[in-house]
């Protein structure tokens, strides 16, 4: 509720005593700037979310500063790079080197097992269509973003931005993760289909389509 409320009400309640809309925005922004950052120090453990938010934060004060007080870049300070990261996902895609995959084998240097599995076609088959989504994602969310920012006033700037931007990434993301929880599944019940086995008398028989090796007699 801080995140989506906060900042709005920060910024129609300052508007009126302020000379311009940025030094409003900037104080209404780090209204949950400061809260996450209590928070952090609070359970002195670093979150990946909340440091990104730091993060763009910070990036969107210096924005203001080079562009001399410019309220539509410190607006698009978040999406400055979930847009290209959107595209180079979207292009890794294309050019059939998938980012993920790319991740996934330079982790699977240190790791065998990870090793095994980047070699399993299905298994780079999921990391396109990973790599694939959330270049959608990032790069919708940007666009939107983009669009509301120029189409519309700030105060519905604010209050359409942050829940617009859970929506698509957060419904993004879900359904992305029961993709994959479904083809985990389909895999895992997949039969498995082996060549043959040796008998107890030491003989080899192949195997049936389902599998299964033949009675002997």
């Amino acid at each position: 509720m801080i995140n989506l409320v906060g900042p709005v009400l920060a910024y129609v309640l300052l508007r009126p005593h302020v000379h311009s809309d940025i030094i409003a925005l900037v104080i209404g922004a780090a209204i949950p700037i400061v809260y996450t950052a209590l928070i952090l120090l609070w359970h002195r453990r670093l979150d990946a979310i909340s440091v990104i938010a730091i993060v763009c934060f910070v990036f969107g004060l210096l924005l203001v500063l080079v562009t001399g007080g410019n309220e539509l870049a410190f607006k698009l300070r978040e999406d400055i790079w979930t847009g290209p990261a959107g595209l180079a996902c979207l292009i890794s895609v294309a050019v059939r080197r998938p980012l993920f995959s790319v991740v996934l084998r330079l982790a699977a240097r240190r790791n065998p097992d990870l090793a095994v599995r980047a070699g399993d076609p299905q298994v780079r088959r999921m990391m396109s269509v990973t790599t694939a989504a959330i270049g959608v994602i990032l790069l919708v969310h940007a666009l939107v973003r983009v669009a509301l920012a120029l189409a519309t006033s700030t105060t519905t700037f604010l209050a359409l931005s942050r829940p617009l931007s859970l929506a698509i990434v957060g419904g993004g993301l879900a359904a992305l993760v029961w993709w994959i929880r479904d083809q985990h599944v389909r895999r895992s019940n997949r039969p498995e289909v082996t060549d043959g086995h040796d008998l107890e008398d030491g003989h080899h028989q192949r195997a049936d389509r389902r599998g299964v090796a033949p009675r002997s007699g």
